[in-house]
């Protein structure tokens, strides 16, 4: 019997065939990266503590550390095939051991249709974990409301296996993915072992700057899965939803002046993967973060962040359940740039932020100065 391909599948291989331009091959090969150090002057957490056995909570506690870390060490290889073609890598070296971020092949069909295959950054989440590169962050780390809506929405390091569709036109941005909905590493076939026909993570994210300086975005994703076999693990199912807002301006009725705030909110309606979730519940995360600037110069910057994150029910991970978990956290900085005629080639931040998680009012504060050297061609 003959095998058939399923129809998105085949109409892009269609598009591929017929658009692709016949050019000759003129392979070049760039390498860069970037290096992120911190210098944590003091970093102050309170943590619960639990008496020996399934005793009941008997208070808390403050650890405090500080000290040099390596946070980030990454190396980039872009094999340009022709003007249509290219094959991108990252490497994780900050770890004890080299780790593959992306692998990814492009092809730029069209400045407005890029096909882009292999383990991604995926769109369909917040513009910070899918658009905003740890290279270009304005603080010392991103929001916790983004890094755990796409944990929780089945990204590992904002990375899932699969395939995007992306592209540009004038002041419009879009990207159409679709993904294995399991993370890095875990590929169909191999870790992937069963799943319902159509399961995985698909999603969408459109960015339109209306007018110079002002820009409106969002992402809608949906990750669904039935009769899951995962690393020898199921069969169980996977039904979860999220989606965002953004806003950010730039220059827009106030010279310098910067921002960008971004609502998120996620439904699981599954227990799988980490959840804890009690029969017929549903589990909710949602936050928002805010942040503006000031250019004083070109090269100094003054920056303050906003953010919080609601999970309800609350995934405390302390073997004590609860209703509702929240935090909040405010960042301030200021940031120093040097720059090789339009080229940045380094930056460095001193941040100071603290702030709270219930339901029992946890503090939390950290003075960090970071340090990073750019060298992407």
């Amino acid at each position: 019997m003959k095998r058939k391909l399923s129809a998105p599948l085949t109409t892009l291989l269609a598009t591929l065939f017929l658009f692709v331009p016949a050019v000759q091959a003129q392979l070049s090969v760039d390498v860069g990266g970037y290096l992120q150090s911190w210098y944590i002057a003091n970093q102050s957490t309170e943590v619960v503590t639990t008496s020996q056995g399934m005793l009941p909570v008997l208070g808390t506690e403050t650890i405090e550390t500080q000290g040099f870390r390596l946070r980030r060490a990454r190396i980039l290889t872009r094999a340009n095939i022709n003007d249509t073609f290219s094959v991108t890598s990252w490497i994780e070296l900050a770890g004890t051991s080299p780790s593959l971020l992306c692998f990814y092949a492009d092809a730029r069909i069209r400045p407005w249709f890029v096909v882009r295959v292999g383990q991604i950054m995926m769109p369909g989440q917040s513009w910070d974990t899918a658009n905003n590169a740890s290279s270009w962050l304005l603080f010392y780390d991103r929001a916790p409301i983004t890094t755990t809506l796409s944990n929780v929405m089945g990204y590992s390091a904002f990375r899932d296996v699969g395939v995007m569709v992306h592209g540009r036109q004038g002041r419009f941005y879009y990207a159409l993915q679709a993904g294995n909905g399991a993370g890095r590493f875990n590929q169909a076939g191999s870790n992937i072992t069963q799943r319902k026909a159509g399961g995985g993570l698909y999603g969408a994210r459109f960015d339109f700057e209306i007018v110079d300086g002002l820009t409106l975005g969002s992402h809608f994703a949906t990750n669904q899965q039935r009769d899951v076999v995962l690393s020898g693990t199921g069969p169980f199912d996977i039904d979860r939803t999220s989606y965002s807002f953004r806003v950010a301006t730039d220059n827009f009725a106030v010279d310098r002046l910067f921002s960008h705030f971004e609502y998120m909110s996620l439904t699981g309606k599954d227990d799988s993967r980490g959840l804890q979730l009690n029969q017929n519940e549903e589990y909710n995360l949602h936050g928002f973060y805010a942040q503006i600037g000031y250019r004083i110069t070109r090269e100094w910057h003054v920056i303050g962040r906003y953010d919080e994150m609601t999970e309800k029910p609350g995934q405390a991970g302390i073997n004590v359940d609860y209703d509702r978990i929240f935090s909040n956290n405010y960042v301030f900085g200021i940031s120093r740039y040097i720059f090789d005629g339009n080229r940045e080639i380094m930056r460095a931040h001193l941040n100071y932020g603290f702030g709270q998680s219930g339901p029992m009012d946890l503090d939390n504060s950290i003075l960090v100065l970071v340090f990073q050297l750019r060298f992407i061609p």
